[in-house]
């Protein structure tokens, strides 16, 4: 009996040593395989060992194509019979888009043998769209090291018109649900695969992998994603992510297989083998409970009919539920205060403020509109953000954020195909006003909440004034400088990553163009790249500039939304959300949350009766200072009213004369006239049009000094009308083609006649000058008050002149003298062929309160 038993405990440990160099399977409990019910459209257990395999679903296909040296008859999990091995391929370079890796597909035929098959009756979800999407599987190379694109579980694929989803393994570590062009949805979802835990990835073992979609369109969180290392005793599958559908798909069909893609395009075919076996690969009309597995004991489960409750449309009875997920003070996460309580509690000073909330999981929050108001700051109610985006920062020297400019993007970029490496990178170009104060802009690329999922990325970041795109504020744009550009972990110049998981961050390619990027599947954290171009100071302020760069992304917003404040200073202030669904719910009373900045120095109760002995010492000092001013302001009033007399003086003795002039002329051009209406008439017809010129500038004339004698004229609006007109009179009739760059409404800012008087003769004679020197082309007469200047610019892109200093035509010399007398200066650029720029520029008094 000894040696029958040492015999037999022998040839056992020589079956175990040799199952384990032959890759034997995991030991572990046996389990009976998928048994199919009403809900189960195909079921495929793959224990044929060659094909076609047998669909044990209620619309059965087989799948007949077995190919590119994949394998049939391969050891599974106990009980559960063969399995299929794809590491194989049949040509192309290992982990390119040339692969033609090894596939299962209903096609009999090679997949380039007949790229217009598409099974027509092949159903893939139930007849309220949602579905189940769930096989077994085990790696015999790690996702990192495997020499593939991707590694493909179940797809329907095409060239065109039939490309419908993806269900896969990235390379990077996700497990993705990815909804493609035809298929009429967009969205999908994404999740990162364990590391560490009960289930984490590995070599060797046998994995539960499954995608439920529950067919309410539009619900955040529509999407689950699951992964679980079969093992004794599980009760459900584990949950690893969630995403979103935003429709139901069509209905359309392409090629389906199991362990890649079934696609045809030159340069693109099937590079999406799948390293290692398949086995029990099941599509279901329903999103099943994560108890209804073969995994799970049969008393355990809860069948599509017994979980309808649990897996179907979320309770829409009552008010939805809004709740604080997180808060941020001044970058760093603080308590969220409990319901009840006083609120939030901040130290005097400015502080930024960041809100994520969101509608309570599992109440239908289905196109949720979500407003909020941060009461005393906003004055309007304000749509919040979700999903990842690009945040726009103005700082000053002290590092404090002046304003915050957020670009979001949700959903599914033009371009975008599957992965950002071969989507297409699209143009985007806003506008970025920079306040006073701001000394650099900075650039924050976001994950955004951490339950939103997806890819990001972008390329090409310029930043410019909008009348001057080659004026570039950014460098580096492109991502040519850096530390390891070309790897993920590459670094451009200028560039840092942060956030609770800054792998997040990578440096990524999108057909062949470096760019910075964001992939993320983790539900959990988030990541950000960061970057700060610096601006001359005071150069910008009070402009706007447009920021442009190429994106492509497919982000899966989750149910969290965002709000940001910059400099909120002390106060009491009141944080309030609500929201309505598309089923005319709405969130109750919804969020309500106190929030308090503690009031500066001078509030304290002691700060009054401190200073109060100071003031009384103070007040006679201010009431003789007041007294001053205002007799300093009086005779500076009497001083401008004398000069104002002396320039009338001056305009009308120049007005009498001008006008003598014009007189005299007109009346030896009559007398002519009438000596020669008799005996040369065609000589007397001339005197006769040159006394109708005469007149028409004699016209002119008079209403150009009546201009300038008017009193009721010496404000900025009446200068800005003067130009107006000026402009639609000399440039009417003439071959220049004249656009206003004058404001509609200008403040009635008092200006000197004559100051007044030299404006408008400068920019007169700027523009005689374009109708005599510049020939056909456009001009531009604009006029702006920056602070206390008048700005007057008059340019064209005419024939231009040479403006080296050796020529003072086209008037030089006279326009700088005219604005010397002022006060100003005149600004001539001008080069042959690249027409001229005028302008002239002249300091107002600053206007004094009375």
């Amino acid at each position: 009996m000894l040696l029958i038993h040492f015999t037999l405990r022998l040839a056992a440990m020589i079956l175990a040593c040799g199952g384990a160099m032959l890759g034997a399977v995991e030991p572990g409990p046996a389990f009976a395989p998928n048994l199919p019910d009403g809900h189960t459209l195909h079921l495929w257990h793959l224990n044929e060992l060659s094909p076609p395999f047998s669909d044990r679903g209620t619309q059965p296909i087989a799948l007949d194509g077995l190919l590119n040296g994949a394998v049939a008859g391969e050891d599974s999990w106990p009980g559960l019979g063969r399995a299929v091995s794809l590491l194989a391929n049949a040509g192309g370079r290992p982990g390119l888009p040339d692969l033609a890796g090894a596939i299962l597909t209903v096609h009999p035929g090679s997949v380039n043998g007949d790229p217009t098959y598409q099974p027509a009756d092949f159903r893939y979800a139930g007849v309220d769209g949602a579905f189940t999407i769930d096989l077994i599987l085990r790696l015999d190379v790690l996702p990192s090291q495997a020499k593939v694109v991707a590694l493909g579980l179940a797809s329907m694929e095409a060239e065109t018109g039939g490309r419908i989803f993806n269900f896969r393994i990235e390379k990077e570590g996700f497990l993705a649900f990815i909804p493609l062009p035809d298929g009429g949805t967009s969205g999908g979802g994404i999740a990162t695969l364990p590391t560490s835990g009960p289930h984490a990835l590995a070599v060797g073992p046998w994995f539960h992998a499954a995608v439920t979609y529950d067919g309410n369109a539009g619900v955040t969180n529509n999407v689950r994603l699951y992964w679980t290392r079969l093992s004794a005793g599980l009760a459900a599958a584990n949950q690893i992510g969630c995403g979103t559908l935003s429709e139901d798909f069509n209905g359309k069909v392409g090629h389906f297989s199991v362990g890649n893609e079934a696609r045809t395009y030159p340069g693109n075919a099937q590079a999406e083998p799948f390293p290692g076996r398949l086995d029990e690969v099941r599509i279901s009309g329903v999103a099943r409970h994560p108890s209804d597995f073969f995994f799970v004991s049969a008393g355990q489960r809860l069948p599509p009919d017994r979980a309808e409750g649990l897996t179907g449309p979320p309770d829409r009875k009552g008010p939805l539920v809004l709740g604080m997920a997180s808060l941020k003070l001044n970058g760093n996460a603080v308590a969220v205060p409990l319901p009840g309580a006083k609120g939030l509690e901040l130290p005097r000073g400015l502080h930024r403020l960041d809100f994520e909330f969101g509608i309570q999981p599992g109440q239908g929050e289905e196109n949720v509109q979500i407003r909020y108001q941060l009461e005393g700051i906003d004055d309007r109610w304000q749509a919040s953000g979700r999903g990842m985006g690009l945040i726009c920062q103005a700082v000053d020297a002290a590092g404090r954020v002046l304003s915050s400019t957020s670009f979001p993007a949700l959903g599914r970029s033009q371009g975008w195909d599957t992965t950002l490496a071969d989507s297409l990178l699209t143009p985007r170009r806003e506008p970025l006003f920079i306040p006073s104060g701001t000394v650099s802009v900075r650039l924050v690329l976001s994950s955004g909440s951490p339950d939103t999922t997806g890819s990001f990325a972008m390329d090409q970041i310029q930043l410019f004034p909008p009348d001057s795109e080659g004026h570039e504020l950014w460098k580096n744009g492109g991502f040519d400088h850096g530390e390891n550009i070309g790897s993920p972990a590459g670094v451009p110049d200028g560039w840092r990553r942060s956030g609770t998981d800054p792998a997040i961050a990578r440096f990524v390619e999108c057909r062949g163009n470096p760019a910075v990027g964001l992939v993320d599947g983790d539900q959990e954290n988030h990541g950000e790249w960061t970057a700060t171009a610096d601006l001359n100071r005071g150069e910008w302020d009070g402009r706007t500039l447009v920021l442009s760069w190429m994106e492509s992304y497919n982000v899966i917003g989750g149910r969290l939304h965002q709000a940001s404040y910059v400099n909120v200073p002390s106060g009491r202030y009141t944080f309030r959300a609500i929201g309505l669904a598309d089923r005319g719910r709405l969130t109750g009373e919804g969020l309500v949350l106190p929030v308090t900045v503690r009031q500066p120095i001078s509030a304290q109760p002691w700060f009054w009766p401190v200073m109060a002995s100071g003031v009384v010492g103070l007040i006679a000092s201010a009431a003789f200072g007041a007294q001053r001013r205002r007799t300093r302001r009086r005779l500076e009033r009497l001083h401008l009213q004398h000069e104002i007399e002396r320039d009338r003086t001056r305009i009308a003795r120049d007005m009498h004369d001008d006008l003598g002039t014009r007189v005299t002329v007109l009346n030896m051009t009559a007398s002519l006239a009438l000596r020669e209406l008799e005996r040369n008439p065609d000589k007397a017809r001339r005197h006769l049009s040159r006394m109708k010129v005469s007149a028409r500038e004699l016209v002119v004339a008079m209403d150009d000094l009546v201009w300038v004698v008017n009193p009721a004229h010496d404000t900025l609006d009446h200068l800005a009308s003067h130009l107006t007109r000026l402009a639609g009179d000399m440039f009417g009739e003439s071959p220049v083609r004249c656009r206003l760059g004058i404001p509609a409404e200008l403040p009635p800012r008092p200006i000197r006649s004559e100051v007044r008087h030299h404006l408008a003769m400068a920019a007169k004679e700027a523009m005689h000058n374009i109708l005599q020197h510049a020939g056909p082309c456009e001009a531009e007469v604009a006029l702006e008050l920056v602070e206390d200047e008048v700005r007057i610019t008059i340019r064209d892109n005419g024939s231009g002149f040479k403006t080296d200093g050796e020529s003072d035509g086209h008037g030089q010399g006279n326009l700088r003298s005219r604005a010397r007398d002022i006060g100003g200066q005149c600004e001539v650029t001008s080069a042959p062929g690249k027409g001229t720029t005028i302008r002239i520029l002249c300091p107002l008094p600053p206007v004094s309160p009375d």
